[in-house]
């Protein structure tokens, strides 16, 4: 019997798939998100309310928004506190809200999305986060099904499983630390079935259930069947290294964090591979009617890898380095027309005067820097990348009616600009985040 359901997290890598899963299935899906006209695009046959759960702190802020649902499917969460995300307040505060509100609402289900290992006390606020929503959940009396999926393998990849494609990826070898805990996966298709089935039968999916597969996994091996699913050649070595090898790395990505940045580098991403994935498979097992998939039979059951994965499994790392390479070199371009001022204004004095030059050149390297700045700040990405292709554009005019023979030096510093201006326009075209 098709039934009113309320999606939290509608847009996300788990929860744009229940969407798309429950639309099929005949119900009448809300979704909630902070940016409607995307969740519109991807998801056209969904309700839409608008909703940042940083502000849905008291039962108030839901009464309008649960009201008249006969479930409730919380699929949020925030990797990691940042700019643009409070994992406390996501997680805790506002499904605590979410919770009340529903206990006013006499809402009929309550579906929940968690994470296997979700534990009070854990050092990750994001487990942390999880434990005590859920366990605030399992004491509220509603009737309620706790979803608990390990990693969670599906078509497309977000926070932990882009890392491991992005690993699976590297040329010639695989690289993994030595010394973590083992993995459980879980398909995204099993997530999407537990969740069909507590919706279909509400009574008899009432509890919490592990959502993992049997067998276990180093992320060596997890990377290298996913190196096989992408169809890369086998790797040549296997590189083991010691944790604290990637620890810098997860440092700058926590600090990018703070301007807007979501990588899956973040040191929670991190931890919980590193901590290792663990749960009970007959729980999965109990819910479902079936064993769960293993890791083998998800990736053989996903369709074919082809072009585009690989496309996007290398990019992945390499779209970093771009804007890294884009930011050095207009910040470097700023600074030094700044340092040596009258040097590059001697370029064109003799074209526009001399008072005229310096201003030019002031002009120039404020812009530079402006450019290099905004690619630092992810919500200016697209302006800054956009000013980049335009300074250029710029730049090559302006030498054409000032320097014309700038672009016939042997040196080719003009010429030399050109790939610039091409990776601009590929870090533009693959700039959204999802």
């Amino acid at each position: 019997m098709p039934k009113s359901i309320l999606l939290i997290g509608a847009t996300g890598f788990i929860g744009s798939e229940i969407a798309r899963m429950l639309v099929r299935e005949g119900h009448a899906v809300t979704g909630l998100a902070r940016d409607i006209d995307y969740g519109r695009r991807i998801l056209a046959r969904l309700n839409w309310v608008q909703g940042d759960l940083r502000a849905l702190l008291t039962a108030n802020d839901w009464q309008g928004k649960v009201k008249g649902h006969d479930i409730v499917i919380n699929a949020s969460g925030a990797l990691q506190s940042g700019l643009r995300d409070n994992v406390n307040q996501v997680q805790f505060e506002a499904i605590a809200a979410l919770i009340e509100a529903c206990k006013i609402a006499e809402t009929g289900h309550f579906i929940q999305i968690s994470a296997s290992n979700a534990d009070q006390g854990q050092s990750s606020d994001f487990m942390e986060s999880k434990a005590k929503a859920d366990a605030l959940l399992a004491a509220s009396g509603l009737s309620h099904t706790l979803l608990r999926p390990g990693l969670v393998i599906g078509r497309n990849a977000f926070g932990g499983t882009e890392m491991v494609r992005m690993a699976a990826a590297l040329p010639w070898v695989v690289v993994a630390p030595f010394g973590t805990g083992k993995i459980q996966c879980v398909a995204l298709a099993d997530v999407l079935d537990a969740v069909n089935r507590s919706v279909a039968r509400p009574e008899a999916a009432q509890g919490q259930y592990d959502l993992v597969e049997r067998p276990s996994h180093d992320l060596a091996e997890i990377f290298e069947k996913h190196r096989q699913w992408l169809g890369f050649a086998p790797c040549r070595f296997r590189l083991r290294v010691p944790v604290w090898i990637v620890r810098p790395l997860t440092a700058i990505a926590d600090g990018l964090g703070w301007l807007g940045w979501r990588s899956p580098l973040r040191s929670n991403s991190i931890a919980a591979l590193m901590n290792g994935v663990s749960g009970n498979a007959d729980e999965a097992e109990k819910l479902l009617g079936r064993p769960p998939k293993n890791l083998d039979q998800t990736l053989a059951e996903l369709p074919a890898a082809g072009k585009a994965d690989r496309w996007h499994a290398r990019i992945a790392t390499l779209y970093p380095l771009a804007l890294a390479s884009l930011l050095l070199l207009w910040l470097g371009s700023g600074v030094l027309g700044l340092v040596k001022a009258d040097q590059a204004a001697a370029l064109i004095a003799g074209q526009v005067g001399e008072s005229s030059a310096r201003l030019l050149v002031f002009a120039g390297s404020i812009a530079d820097i402006a450019v290099g700045l905004g690619l630092l700040f992810r919500p200016w990405l697209k302006a800054a990348l956009l000013g980049s292709v335009l300074l250029t554009l710029g730049y090559w005019a302006g030498s054409a009616l000032l320097r014309p023979d700038l672009w016939l030096d042997p040196l080719a510093p003009m010429l030399k600009t050109a790939p610039a201006l091409i990776l601009s326009l590929a870090c533009l075209a693959i700039a959204d985040e999802r």
